[in-house]
This record gives structure tokens, sequence and C-alpha cells, in this order.
């Protein structure tokens, strides 16, 4: 048996790695912290949460990045890699519970959670810096972006138990300048300048993995929103939100992935990047599903499901419109049709705050069927798994 290459060691340019089970793992918590967000929003989507659940899915995304770039280039299953991801994992978790939930850790320990996290990251490129290969000097940059990010959200520790998230407040700006020193130079020049070191099938097949993650994170969600019924108050809409997570699957699987990855530096800084309004759709669509599956038709009385549109399904075919468009395959129909779809999805969404009065929630019925539709007709113009059935009879 081959030893795996020391931690320090670069990928060799044109060979391919397979997906280890420990970043598998990561995966999972990194979409558990994004889905405690989403389990949140459901409570209360208000316009204030829903900016703030984007911006923490951008920092689970940084993150996730910003690790999975490290696996990306320096392959290999290691015992110090390993134990820095359970220490951001753990970290992750505690987050979370001191950020997103206002009724759980204080701010302060978020903060020391976040700064752990972007800190387990800065050990891991410094770790990789000690090694030779050409890349020395971008895994320079992620490694100290990574590590003056964790120095500034670290100084949240000092700031009032309760500061809250509003435009004013020294929390939101610190998270938001802590994040962007690690955020701006990854996807502004490194994942651009990296582009031909990157093992494109094995950053292709983590997005994937982690898109079927989060989409499976809708079940989980609809699962607790209905944990407390004996009965299944709209049984429409818990059939449909399989239907329509399965038609995101769908569409993904028949458009992007065929499409493939960008190989310029420019479309792939935001290739990668669209798929983080990809995760915020699916996540405020999962939450959307969950809040009008407890509510039957007809059912008039005051609830959060009134306030919930077509948006999140529109953000979800957008983002699938432009990682089409910017793939290298030929796929301009395919984009069309995104599109057509997500401009009749912000219609819904417009027609619905207006003109509804009652709580039947017509137009995500309606945007639900567009989904549907589209990813039918997707799946039917590209035959994706066609070549290989051929291949295997």
């Amino acid at each position: 048996m081959t030893e795996p290459a020391a931690m320090t060691e670069p990928a060799v340019h044109g060979e391919h790695q397979r997906v280890g089970w420990f970043e598998l793992f990561y995966d999972l918590v990194i979409v558990a912290a994004v889905g405690f967000a989403a389990h949140t929003f459901v409570e209360e989507p208000t316009w204030s949460l829903s900016f703030w659940i984007a911006a923490w899915t951008l920092i689970m995304f940084v993150l996730w990045l910003l690790t999975s770039l490290n696996h990306n280039l320096y392959p290999g299953d290691h015992p110090t890699r390993r134990i820095l991801g359970l220490i951001q994992m753990l970290a992750l978790v505690v987050a979370s519970l001191g950020t997103v939930s206002e009724h759980g850790l204080p701010n302060s320990v978020g903060f020391a959670a976040l700064a752990v996290a972007f800190a387990t990251v800065a050990v891991m490129y410094a770790v990789a810096i000690r090694g030779p290969g050409v890349d020395r000097a971008d895994v320079r940059v992620l490694g100290w972006s990574s590590a003056a990010a964790a120095l500034v959200l670290a100084l949240g520790m000092l700031l009032p138990a309760d500061s809250d998230w509003t435009l004013s407040s020294p929390a939101t700006w610190l998270i938001v300048i802590g994040v962007a020193i690690a955020a701006v130079p990854l996807f502004g020049f490194v994942v651009g300048h990296l582009a031909d070191r990157i093992d494109d099938e094995h950053l292709g097949e983590r997005l994937g993995q982690l898109v079927i993650i989060v989409l499976g994170e809708s079940f989980v969600s609809l699962i607790s929103a209905l944990s407390g019924e004996s009965t299944i108050p709209n049984p429409f809409f818990f059939v449909i939100t399989f239907a329509v997570v399965f038609a995101i699957w769908t569409l993904y699987f028949s458009s992007v992935v065929p499409a493939g990855m960008p190989k310029t530096s420019g479309a792939l800084r935001a290739w990668v990047f669209t798929h983080w309004l990809l995760m915020f759709g699916a996540v405020g669509a999962a939450a959307g599903f969950s809040a009008v599956t407890l509510v039957a038709f007809g059912d008039t009385s005051p609830n959060v499901a009134s306030r919930w549109t077509t948006l999140p399904l529109a953000l979800v075919m957008i983002a699938l419109a432009i990682l089409t468009w910017l793939g290298t395959g030929s796929a301009a129909g395919l984009v069309r049709l995104h599109l057509v779809t997500a401009a009749a999805l912000l219609v819904l969404a417009l027609v619905g705050s207006v003109v509804t009065t009652a709580d039947e929630n017509w137009e995500i019925a309606l945007g639900s069927l567009l989904v549907i539709v589209d990813a039918v007709v997707a799946a039917r113009r590209v035959r994706p798994y066609r070549s290989t059935e051929a291949v295997s009879s």
C-alpha cells in the first residue's frame, strides 16, 4: 500500500484524488451549522434575519472552501489535518449556538468560536507553507489572511453579551471585517491564481456533495417542523417539498455538472462563489416549505407562512443559470430556460406579496410546479446518464 504524501507536499499536476471519508464528515458538520440557521429562519422569516442568514451561509462557505482547497492542493489523510478539522467542527457548532440563536450562548462565545475556526485554517496553511511547491505565495496569502481574520473576530469577545446585529452594531462590523479579510483574497485572486493547480475533479466532487447535503437538509427542516404535529397539516406541500428538492438536485446534475468547471481564472472565481448563492437559496426554500407545510389550505389565521414567497426558489434558479453559463459546456438553451423560470418566480414573489390576502400560498405551489417542469425539460435535453449507461452495457 502506498503511503500518503506529507501534508507539505503539493498535489502532482494532472493527477486526481478521491474525496476522503473525513472530508465528507466535515461537509456534514458545515451543513449542520447552516441548517441550524435555517431552523431559526423558519420561526422568524424577517428581512433582517434573512440578511444575517445570508451572511452566516457565506461565513460557512468561506471556511469550507479554505479547508477544501487545503485538501485539494495538499492531498492525503493526515492526523494533523484531522485534529485541526475536528477542532474547527467543534468551533462551528459553538459558533452557531453563540451567533445564530437569540436564546443560545452569548455572542462573545460565538466570536471566540469563529476565531478558533479561522485559526485552524491558518495553521493548516502554515504547515503547508513549510513544504515545497509553486503555490507557496498564494498559500501564504490564505494562511495570513485566515490568521488576521481570527484576530479580528477574537476582538468580539470584548463586546457586551447583549450585542445585536444591526448595521450600527460593532458586532456586525467585526463580523463583516473579519470575514472579508479572509474572503476577499480568496475569491478576489487566489482561486484564480490556482486555477491551473486545482484538482478540478476533486473540487467538483466536493461541491457536488455539498449541494446534495444542503438539499438533504431540507428534509431535516421538514421533519423538525412536523415533529410536534399529530397530522400533516398540508399534505400537498409535504409531497411537493420532496418533488422540488429532487428537481433542484436533477437541475444541478443535468445542467451544472455536464457544463463543467470553468478553466479561466475569472470565470472559476465566479463559478465557485455562485455556489454560495445556490446554498443560500436552497436554505431559504427549505425553511419556506417547512413553514407552509404546517398551514392547511384555507387557514386564514395569522401565521409565518404568509411571509414566505417564491424568492428563495428564484435565487436557486438564478444560481443554476449562472453556474451553467460559466461552465465549459455548450448549454445556452438550458441557461435561457433557467432564466425564464427565475423571472417567473420573481414575478410570482412580487404578485404574491402584493395580491395575496389569504394564507393559501398559491404562488409557492405554482412556482414549485415551474421548477419541476424546468427540471424535467433539462433532464430530457441533457440526459447526463446516457453515456454512462452506454459504456456499462
